[in-house]
Order: C-alpha cells, then sequence, then structure tokens
C-alpha cells in the first residue's frame, strides 16, 4: 500500500516534507512516503552495477560518501543502527542504475526498508543523489519511513557572485567552505568578481605593489575543488566600466574616458571609471588581462561584466556616440571583448543593463553570449526584461542580490522579495539560470555569514521554484541545522532578524540603509547631512534610481530594545560548526556597528543631549566605542580574509575615528 500524493494535496505533501519526520532542503520535486521502514547501516554493499554505473559511481564516491555520512551520525549521536548482536554491521544493499530518461541533474532515491536504489542520467544528478541522501542523514539519522524521491531542477545553472574585487579577498580556507557549502545546496555555478586587481596579474603587479591577490596556481587549485563538486568556477573580470583601481594608477589613466574625472548634474565630481571603448590601448589591456587569467580556468565561460559604465559616451568618445548612438558604440567594443574570449575557447556572460537600455542594439549580440539580468530592489520585478529577452531569443539568466551590501547585517525583506520574484519571472520567461549576487559595495562590511539564507533561498527557489518559494522557515531551519550547526535552531530566524533593523530607519533611501549610509558619511551637521544625502539621491538617479527626496523616521527607543533584544538572542545560539566562534563573534560585532550608527545618529540629531556637558559625554562614548569596533573589525578580517583592501575597507571608519578626535579637542577647548 502506497500513500501517493495528488495534484491537490501538493501543498500538503509539501507541509509533511518538511516536518522533523522527513526534513529536506531544497524540497525535490516529488516525494512519495510509503508502507514500511528500516535503517541504514554504517555501511552500503554495491549491488552489481552495469560498468557505466559503476564508473559514475566511482567518480561520485558514492560509497564512501554515504559511509562518512552514516559515520558522522553515528559519532554525534552514538548510534548503533545496523549492527548486529555480535557487533558486526550489515551492509544495506545500494543499487545504482542509469536511467537515460531522466534529466541530466535529475535523479530518483527509493528506500523500502532494506535496499536503497538510485537513478541517473549524468554523473551531476548521482552526486545532487548522495547530496540529499547526506543531508537526510545528517539531520535525522539513518533511519526512515520507505519513500521515493523524484527530483530535478528548474534552472539549470544555479549560481552565486561572490565580489571579491570591492576589498575584500578570502583567504583559501573561506573559499574551500564556501564551495563545500554551495555543493550541499546542489548549487553548480561558482564567479568571484574582479574589478581591482584581485588575480595576481603578473604583467602589472609592479602597479599594485599594495594587493594580497589570488595567484594563478590558487584558482587552478580551487577550480579543481569545485570541479569535483559540479561546481563550475567561471572566471570573472571587468573591462569597460567599474576600471577605478586601474585608472587611479598612473600608468594606466589615460586610458580612461575621463581621464581628469567625470563632472555631473549635481555638482559631484567622479573619479575615472570608465575605460575609454577607442583607445586601443584599452582593449589591449584587456586582452593581457584576459590572456593571463583564461589558461587557470576549466570553464568553458567567462564574464566580462561591461555593466554601468558611467560616463560612456560622453567623453574621449563623445563625438562617437553622437555619430553612432551609445548603443552601438558599447557594442562595437563589446565585440571585440568576444572575439578575445572566442580566441581562447569560451563563451561570454556579460550583464544586461546596457542592453536592455538600448534594444536597438540587442539584434547584433551573438548568439554565443548569455546576459546576466540584474535587479537588486524589490520594487523592480524581473518581468519586464524577462519578456524582452525572450522575444529576442536571447540566452539569459537571473540575477538577483543578497542585499547585504552597504547595509551591515542585510536588509532580510528586499532580498526575500526579490530571489522570489527573480525565480518566479526567469522561470516564466525562460531564463536558463539564476544566480544570487553578493556584492562588496561601501567597505564590504558585511560578515559572510549573513549572506546565508540569501544562499539558500536562491539555491532552493532555483532548484524547484514553486515548492520552495513560501518555505522560509523550512529555509531557515536549513541555515540553523546544516550551515551553522546550531542545536538551539534559531540561528537562521536570528541573522534574517538581524537585516530587519531597516524597518526602525524608516529611511527611503534605496539600496543601502540610512546607518551604512550614516557611518559612510562621518560626523556632521543635521543640516549637512540632509543636504548631502538629497545630493547623492540625484546623483543616482544618473545610474537608475528612483530620486525619492530623502526622508526619514527614526524610531531611536525601538532600536535600543531591538538591539537589547538580538544581543540577548546570539548569546543563546549553541554553535557547533567548526568556525562557531567566529561565527558568534562576527554576528556580535556587526550588532555593534548598527549600534554605533544608533549612537551617531543621536549625537547628529541632539536626541536627549540637552546641554553641552551631556555632547561632551556622549562623543566620548562613541570615540571609545569605534576605537573598540575598528580594532575588532581588522581581527575578524583577517580570520577569513587577506589583508589587502582591509586598510581601504575601514577608510570611513577611521575618518569617522578622527572627526570624533577634531570635534572632541573643539568642546574640551570651550
Amino acid at each position: 500500500m502506497r500513500k501517493r500524493a495528488t495534484e491537490s494535496t501538493m501543498g500538503q505533501e509539501a507541509e509533511q516534507m518538511n516536518t522533523s519526520l522527513f526534513p529536506l532542503y531544497p524540497q525535490p520535486r516529488s516525494l512519495e512516503l510509503r508502507e514500511g521502514s528500516g535503517a541504514f547501516s554504517a555501511l552500503f554493499a554495491l549491488e552489481r552495477l552495469s560498468e557505466e554505473a559503476m564508473q559514475a559511481a566511482s567518480a561520485v564516491r558514492v560509497k564512501e560518501r554515504l559511509e562518512a555520512a552514516a559515520a558522522r551520525w553515528q559519532g554525534s549521536a552514538g548510534d548503533t543502527e545496523g549492527a548486529e548482536p555480535n557487533g558486526s554491521v550489515t551492509a544495506t544493499a545500494l543499487h545504482i542504475v542509469c536511467r537515460p530518461e531522466l534529466h541530466a541533474q535529475g535523479y530518483t532515491a527509493e528506500w523500502n526498508g532494506e535496499r536503497l536504489e538510485i537513478g541517473y542520467s549524468d554523473p551531476e544528478g548521482l552526486h545532487y543523489a548522495v547530496v540529499t541522501l547526506e543531508q537526510l542523514i545528517a539531520r535525522r539519522g539513518l533511519a526512515w519511513t520507505s519513500y521515493r524521491i523524484e527530483d530535478e531542477p528548474d534552472f539549470p545553472v544555479r549560481g552565486l557572485m561572490l565580489d571579491i574585487g570591492r576589498n575584500k579577498i578570502p583567504k583559501m580556507e573561506t573559499l574551500y567552505a564556501l564551495i563545500d557549502r554551495m555543493s550541499e545546496l546542489k548549487m553548480n555555478h561558482l564567479q568571484l568578481y574582479m574589478e581591482g586587481f584581485c588575480f595576481d596579474y603578473e604583467t602589472f603587479r609592479d602597479s599594485f605593489p599594495e594587493a594580497t591577490p589570488i595567484s594563478g596556481e590558487e584558482f587552478r587549485q580551487l577550480d579543481a575543488y569545485a570541479k569535483e563538486r559540479f561546481i563550475d568556477l567561471v572566471p570573472n573580470q571587468n573591462c569597460l566600466g567599474h576600471m577605478g583601481p586601474w585608472l587611479a594608477k598612473p600608468e594606466f589613466a589615460e586610458l580612461a574616458e575621463h581621464p581628469g574625472g567625470q563632472e555631473t548634474p549635481v555638482g559631484i565630481k567622479l573619479p575615472p571609471l570608465t575605460l575609454n571603448p577607442l583607445d586601443g590601448g584599452s582593449i589591449e589591456l584587456v586582452r593581457a588581462m584576459f590572456g593571463e587569467l583564461l589558461p587557470h580556468f576549466t570553464s568553458g565561460y567567462v564574464n566580462v561584466n561591461m555593466d554601468e559604465p558611467f560616463g560612456l559616451g560622453t567623453g574621449q568618445s563623445k563625438e562617437r556616440a553622437q555619430e553612432v548612438g551609445v548603443g552601438k558604440l558599447y557594442m562595437d567594443y563589446a565585440e571585440q571583448v568576444f572575439e578575445i574570449i572566442r580566441s581562447h575557447g569560451k563563451r561570454t556572460l556579460m550583464w544586461g543593463d546596457i542592453l536592455t537600455k538600448h534594444e536597438e542594439v540587442i539584434p547584433l549580440l551573438p548568439k554565443d553570449v548569455t546576459v546576466l539580468d540584474w535587479n537588486y530592489e524589490s520594487h523592480t520585478s524581473f518581468e519586464t526584461n524577462g519578456k524582452l529577452l525572450q522575444r529576442h531569443g536571447v540566452p539569459y539568466y537571473v540575477c538577483p542580490g543578497t542585499s547585504t551590501w552597504s547595509a551591515v547585517t542585510g536588509r532580510t525583506d528586499n532580498m526575500l522579495a526579490n530571489i522570489a520574484d527573480a525565480a518566479r519571472s526567469g522561470k516564466t520567461y525562460g531564463a536558463a539560470g539564476m544566480i544570487v549576487t553578493d556584492w562588496g559595495d561601501s567597505g564590504h562590511w558585511q560578515p559572510l555569514v549573513m549572506s546565508y539564507p540569501a544562499y539558500a533561498y536562491a539555491a532552493g527557489t532555483g532548484w524547484q521554484t514553486e515548492a520552495n518559494l513560501e518555505q522560509h522557515e523550512q529555509m531557515e531551519r536549513y541555515v540553523a541545522d546544516c550551515m551553522l550547526q546550531d542545536d538551539s535552531g534559531h540561528a537562521g530566524k536570528l541573522i534574517l532578524e538581524l537585516g530587519r533593523y531597516i524597518n526602525l530607519e524608516n529611511s527611503t533611501l534605496e539600496n543601502m540603509t540610512y546607518t551604512n549610509h550614516l557611518l559612510n558619511r562621518g560626523l556632521s551637521t543635521k543640516e549637512k547631512l540632509l543636504s548631502e544625502t538629497d545630493m547623492i539621491i540625484k546623483l543616482l538617479v544618473e545610474i537608475g534610481g528612483r530620486g525619492i527626496p530623502f526622508q526619514l523616521d527614526y524610531r531611536y527607543d525601538d532600536m535600543l530594545a531591538w538591539l537589547k533584544e538580538q544581543k540577548e538572542a546570539i548569546g543563546e545560539l549553541q554553535l557547533k560548526s567548526g568556525d562557531a566562534e567566529s561565527v558568534s563573534q562576527e554576528l556580535a560585532h556587526a550588532l555593534s556597528i548598527i549600534e554605533h550608527g544608533s549612537g551617531l545618529h543621536r549625537f547628529i540629531f541632539g536626541l536627549e543631549l540637552p546641554d553641552a556637558a551631556a555632547e561632551l559625554a556622549w562623543l566620548r562614548k562613541l570615540h571609545s566605542e569605534l576605537a573598540s569596533i575598528i580594532a575588532e573589525f581588522d581581527r575578524l578580517w583577517l580570520v577569513r580574509n587577506r589583508k589587502g583592501g582591509l586598510e581601504a575597507s575601514t577608510r570611513n571608519l577611521h575618518k569617522l575615528l578622527n572627526q570624533y578626535e577634531e570635534r572632541l579637542a573643539e568642546l574640551e577647548s570651550v
């Protein structure tokens, strides 16, 4: 007798799948619970397999991984399931069969209480079957109700792009751990975004003596490690806009679209950021960069980025832009980049912001280019661009964000809505992949752990969209149980809550929190802060901002109460992961940054500071706190990341500290 879920009971089945009886995330396409039960033993015996199945099982290390998962469970729980009275162990029968009709990344897993059978059509699908079984064992042990799982992904490409171009370049052990977490979430695509000297280009090494880049050999090691886990490590290097770190060097300054910097309508002058597409030296620089970078990667793809080329067609290339249009100017340069990538036998990925703004040039896009459609704000849907790209037959991925950058601990509700919209729209309008982006704007202050829920939610909705869209609670439990090994079970929920302090700021700022903005702007008067913020909002309109006038309704007392609650919640976590101590310290430190922001807000707006003596006492407190925050920031940074970039990351914090000292000197001299 079987208990099969029909379409009318799919919602009930999804709920059942996520009880403590059968925890699994991402939730699979279908699960059938059957009568009977039994327990895996600590050993698995491969039944007679075809030569093809044997080769796949060996490549994926099926037997070794399942036995290791069982041993970990027994070691943590003191479990003896599967043992005979004399202490011997009867191996669980394991049958693996190749089923060509299955999706290349799909699998079946069937347990009848005595025998485990896995079906697959490609080793990658077999790998995901083992990932599922490893998670089930890790979360509930070896004893199981009989079941059959049929599973495959909605998006063939499910990935993560981590920014290493803005200050923070992780150590190798950090990247290995990240790859492991991705594999456990059935993700299969990783990019490490680069816009500065993040890779050790030997030709240009002398221009960046302050950098601590990733070497070619290290990328080769990462590539091999990722490949073993069926993750495509895709090389990434910006090569038009976002070239500020290169153009700031005298030897490259002449290649800028605006060599002396770019004037803006609001009176703010931007430094040189974009290459001059008409200067032959620009494309030769790009050729040299990719010539050194690409041989270290086995991926068939390269992300050349080419997003946000600020000032393109308004400087050195203005005359050409007036003649042919900015879109054609952009595409003429892009085609030269595509040819460089083709010369290395690879295909191009590129951001789509310029293409979707200049629809007239989309027909010029070669068929071997995949567009990455990015959007990070929940108020804007992926639907419009999805329809556009699908209508033109352009292969594309949807790219939402973690919403953790420029926010310290993130903007949780924006992240959830942004990723959900990307998954829905991408599935509806034919996106071939979904990549969640984790940027490093404003100093890359956010700890990596703050992005774990976004990684998990993007992985879930990318694997099976409808099954996982509304499963926030199960995502939270996965973060707690599997990513952080939190015995309290609350870590995932807590991390999401830490990203909701924005709801107490009640600010109209976009793509950031007010607290992050305040700390980066520094000590100011209320009037100056409001004026400068309005100016920045107007500037952001030039790159897609909505231009909503700045409004603020900061709930100071509520913020203090919230901070107290979160400090207590951090203290109640029972983390058991290998980096548990660091995670706890990172969470506490991130909270201290937010708390300091609230203190700075109090000082600037004169909240409950009735006289000069009160102002002086509060300023002394702020100075002492910030000095401690910077010291802890430095220490925690070096636990997971290389030193290069640290000074740049904390530059605005040091500026604020100096401002405190100057203001203290003024007040104390009165």
